[in-house]
């Protein structure tokens, strides 16, 4: 198991998907409060989402023969999607406006931060 972890790009896509996680773990759980009191059950939710999300915004979107710019918008609204369905089916109660706001909210700020990481520090 440790050696997959050497592979650069999977060693990358870790460190990515842990600070991806946190970010959206203290994005989204509060929205999720609407309709599941259990902080423990909204992080586990958050993490189920973005395991289902994230592999693909690493290793599949870039291997599309499109522009930067379009892989990362579709790569952006596969992950708000996916997300958004995972909160819809796991919480029936949970509003759309929160569901939408947790899932948009969450992965924007996600983006936004490990865009300005990047920039700052070269780091992921």
């Amino acid at each position: 198991m440790s050696r997959v972890f050497t592979d650069p790009l999977v060693a990358a896509w870790a460190r990515a998907f842990a600070f991806t996680l946190l970010i959206e773990l203290a994005v989204a759980s509060p929205l999720l409060g609407a309709a599941e009191p259990s902080r423990g059950r909204r992080a586990a939710l958050v993490a189920v989402a973005n395991i289902a999300s994230h592999p693909a915004v690493w290793f599949i979107f870039p291997a599309l023969a499109i522009g930067a710019t379009a892989r990362l918008a579709l790569s952006e609204l596969w992950a708000v999607l996916l997300e958004l369905g995972v909160y819809r089916l796991a919480l029936r109660d949970l509003p759309a406006t929160h569901a939408i706001a947790a899932s948009a909210l969450a992965n924007g700020a996600s983006l936004g931060l490990g865009l300005l990481l990047r920039a700052t520090t070269g780091w992921v």
